[in-house]
Formats: C-alpha cells, sequence, structure tokens
C-alpha cells in the first residue's frame, strides 16, 4: 500500500510529465491577424491543417507563408501557390504564380518574398494535394486581403 508522501510525489509526477508535454505557441498578434485557417468544419482524410498569409515587409514587398500539415502516413504534399490582387470590382485576379512545390513527408513549410504595386489589395491562395497512404486529397485556403499602402 502506498504511504501518503508517496501517493503525493506520484501525483506530481504525473503532473510534471503533463507540463513537459504540453507545447504553447505565441505570435505577435498584428502578424497572426492576417493568417487564415480552413474552418474547423471541414474534415478531410489525409489533411490536419492548411495555412495562408500574406505579411507587408515595406516599400511594395511581402512576405508570402503558407503551412500544410499531412495526417500520419502521408508521403508527399505538392502545392500551387497563387498571388492575387484585387480588381476594382471585388473580384481578385492572379498575378504570380508558384507551382509544383513539393515536400515529402507529413509537412509542407513554403516562405517568399514577391515585389507588389502600392495602393492595392493582395491575397495568397494555396491548392494543395495531400498525398497519403496511395490516394490524395485536394484542400484549398486563402489568405485574408492585405491591403498595401
Amino acid at each position: 500500500m502506498l504511504t501518503r508522501k508517496t501517493f503525493v510525489s506520484f501525483c506530481i509526477l504525473i503532473l510534471v510529465s503533463i507540463g513537459l508535454t504540453t507545447h504553447v505557441y505565441a505570435r505577435n498578434l498584428d502578424y497572426v491577424s492576417n493568417v487564415t485557417h480552413i474552418d474547423v468544419d471541414k474534415l478531410w482524410t489525409h489533411t490536419a491543417l492548411i495555412s495562408a498569409d500574406i505579411h507587408v515587409i515595406g516599400n511594395g514587398t511581402i512576405t508570402m507563408s503558407g503551412s500544410v500539415l499531412g495526417n500520419p502516413g502521408t508521403s508527399s504534399i505538392t502545392v500551387n501557390a497563387v498571388l492575387e490582387r484585387q480588381n476594382s470590382n471585388g473580384s481578385f485576379s492572379s498575378i504570380a504564380s508558384f507551382n509544383n512545390i513539393r515536400a515529402t513527408g507529413i509537412i509542407w513549410d513554403w516562405t517568399r518574398q514577391h515585389s507588389v504595386a502600392r495602393g492595392h489589395t493582395y491575397r495568397l491562395t494555396l491548392t494543395a494535394t495531400v498525398t497519403r497512404n496511395g490516394t490524395s486529397e485536394v484542400v484549398t485556403a486563402s489568405s485574408r486581403p492585405i491591403w498595401i499602402g
């Protein structure tokens, strides 16, 4: 039978172990405000997460970035990234595309700088093909539109 001291020590050990396995991430809120994640209501077979982001560096330069996380068993992720500019009628047109950016394994992570004209609104759209256990799934995400003044 366990003594009270042994029982309390055991409980503290379990709590510390749980604390060591918990990960906490923090980001600058100004930066995160432009990130868009796909609706959590959507259930995919192969994909755990997809996100797209545009961040203004300055002087008409932006950083585009994206992430795709496949579920366990994912063998490859291929992404087409499209930078779009908003037209006067509110629709978006492609101004640059980066196709067939491929990663093996469950993580695809990408960052690229690009020069853009000031005085317009831009967004980044990612279309990912996630291959897992011999079958593929296509998912899409777009960043929130961002004005470059």
